[in-house]
């Protein structure tokens, strides 16, 4: 099970009647939603479309004409205030500059109880996904000392979608790709921002982990629960739900 169908199957498991008004923020090419109208689910998507990472020309065409993928422009999502039961994000606030803004206008179109599944990497994780180069977003953006490093780990065979660039042009193309799209940030800084709108999570990378290792459930019964999830935050990154918390008396 990957990540999009762990999303799908989350919706499912708090309403197996399929009857959950879903939102995929940061949805990419619509796997998720597409994965959810499958199983009946009235499911939408909504992305920035970047100039990094549009991937708009992929969606399909269906989709697009009938306003179940839509663009975010200037910062607010697409549809109106409380109009889901549900909203999913799957690898997409490590990239988000000002997380904030982004949480509350999910919590504007949640409805009240509403609750939000996340999965991303915080600042704590050991290895750069994107690139597959350990604690490379540990150094300060735009450093030499960034760079150096990459070239280093590059040399030791590290380093994704190396193609024929040499080891300096790699690693030098890479961590300005990580200087301008990606912001990780501490579990005390995001415990401050989703504080605002959200109630305290619900760690789930347990489960998260169960679900894609199936088929080795002996092996994982080996290991504390706490161990687990400590395992998933480190080489993965965080997976949890949290619930929309009730509107302040008199707002």
């Amino acid at each position: 099970m990957d990540n999009h169908e762990y999303c799908a199957q989350w919706v499912l498991e708090q309403r197996p009647d399929g009857a959950a008004r879903t939102l995929d923020y940061g949805c990419g090419t619509d796997r998720i939603v597409a994965l959810l109208r499958t199983r009946g689910v009235e499911a939408y998507g909504c992305d920035v479309f970047h100039e990094d990472g549009d991937y708009s020309s992929r969606v399909g065409d269906d989709f697009r004409t009938r306003g179940i993928i839509l663009g975010i422009e200037h910062g607010r999502i697409p549809f109106d205030d409380a109009s889901f039961d549900f909203v999913t994000s799957n690898q997409v606030f490590e990239h988000v500059a000002d997380l904030g803004a982004v949480l509350a206008e999910i919590a504007r179109v949640l409805k009240p109880g509403g609750r939000l599944l996340c999965l991303f990497p915080d600042r704590s994780v050991w290895r750069e996904a994107h690139c597959g180069v350990p604690f490379l977003h540990w150094f300060p953006k735009r450093s030499r000392s960034r760079v150096r490093y990459a070239m280093a780990m590059r040399a030791l065979g590290f380093g994704y979608f190396t193609d024929s660039r040499s080891i300096r042009q790699w690693s030098e193309s890479f961590c300005t790709w990580l200087d301008d799209w990606t912001h990780y940030r501490t579990r005390a800084e995001l415990d401050v921002l989703f504080a605002r709108h959200f109630g305290p999570p619900q760690w789930r990378e347990d489960e998260w982990l169960a679900r894609r290792l199936e088929g080795h459930a002996l092996l994982l019964g080996l290991l504390p629960r706490a161990l687990q999830r400590l395992v998933v935050r480190k080489l993965a990154g965080l997976v949890f739900e949290v619930e929309k918390r009730p509107a302040a008396p008199g707002r």
